[in-house]
């Protein structure tokens, strides 16, 4: 039986919030493809140590290293769907290569965690410049030359080249697959209304 592979949903105003914080950190603005860059670090950082993306977007080789490709896409296209809209109330649109934090929106989609690892990698990284984090991401494992093209990143492969087990990663997929089904049946009773009756002894 085959396991279904390991997937994170993305969510647009947690992902603005990591951008919005790294982008604070950096005086307010910085070249876009730094700041996906970034954003790529935290999360490959969250997968090893957390088993969790923190943006859940998907990882994707590209011909100048890997990237978060539907951050990525959002920046240089705009919005696909309503459910993009928060990323355009933190991120502007890029005027150049630059993109400016528009504003606190707080953090309340990050956890504790979530905001050291955004924090330990502006501290290592931050101070790099387009080239470097290039350079740096080239050197990444699960990078594959994409000759030209995209190639999909999987967790897995991930949590394998940083030395988890099958074992490990066969765990791992369980519990998220129990979230997310969790998740799923929790959505289904998003915005409903319930009346709760005493009952009484008759």
């Amino acid at each position: 039986m085959n396991e279904r592979p390991i997937r994170f949903r993305f969510n647009a105003k947690k992902a603005a919030q990591a951008a919005n914080k790294l982008l604070q950190l950096s005086g307010g603005q910085r070249n876009y493809m730094e700041l996906v860059k970034l954003l790529y670090l935290a999360d490959r950082k969250a997968i090893v140590r957390l088993q969790r993306q923190i943006t859940g977007d998907q990882l994707m080789s590209l011909p100048y290293g890997p990237v978060l490709s539907r951050i990525l896409n959002l920046i240089r296209f705009g919005p696909n769907s309503p459910e993009d809209a928060p990323w355009f109330d933190a991120v502007s649109a890029p005027v150049g290569y630059a993109v400016k934090s528009l504003g606190d929106c707080g953090d309340d989609e990050l956890s504790s965690a979530e905001c050291r690892i955004l924090q330990e990698v502006f501290d290592e990284h931050g101070g790099k410049n387009w080239k470097e984090l290039s350079e740096l991401t080239h050197e990444l494992p699960e990078w594959t030359d994409p000759d030209g093209g995209t190639i999909p990143i999987s967790p897995e492969q991930v949590l394998k080249l940083e030395g988890k087990s099958p074992e490990e990663i066969a765990c791992i997929r369980r519990e998220l697959s129990s979230f997310d089904q969790l998740d799923r049946e929790l959505s289904r009773y998003e915005g409903q209304e319930f009346v709760v009756r005493d009952q009484l002894p008759a």
